[in-house]
């Protein structure tokens, strides 16, 4: 079992390990206490990243968590888990077409994407599942699964 990291432990990081901390936080949104993690980072106001890579707060982000976030993408997210397909795939082309060159692999924006579904459908009652990948011409190159949790 993973120990639990505290705000005050956070506090004490050096701006290194804080960086490298947010970085696996987003690429491992494996289970809702990863997720929990990065929230915690990003509300400490403690500098975690530099240059160019997408986060928290970023105007990119901000398109991202819209259109994750959006009732009319829910649909889309929501019919991908359930045929086993990545959600990513089904809004991707969305994603595409606000950001452009904004989204790629090499600024984070395609983990980005994928750590706002993850927490998106943990919220929806999902669990993560293998991931898969992506259709021919994505950026992403492979993306998770999610399946509604067992009762």
């Amino acid at each position: 079992m993973a120990r639990h990291i505290t705000l005050d432990e956070l506090n004490g990081w050096t701006f290194e390990q804080r960086q490298a901390f947010y970085r696996s936080g987003l690429a491992r949104f494996d289970n809702a206490e990863a997720v929990r993690l990065v929230e915690m980072m990003v509300a400490s106001g403690l500098p975690f990243r530099r240059g160019k890579e997408i986060a928290h707060g970023d105007p990119e982000m901000k398109a991202l968590e819209a259109i994750v976030y959006s009732p009319y993408n829910e649909k889309l997210l929501l019919d991908a888990a359930a045929a086993g397909k990545p959600p990513l795939g089904a809004i991707e082309p969305l994603i595409v077409e606000e950001l452009g060159e904004d989204y790629r692999v090499d600024n984070g924006g395609t983990v980005a994407a994928g750590y706002l579904i993850a927490r998106r459908l943990y919220a929806l009652g999902f669990e993560k599942g293998n991931s898969q990948k992506m259709p021919d011409g994505s950026v992403a190159k492979t993306a998770a699964t999610f399946r509604k949790k067992r009762a």
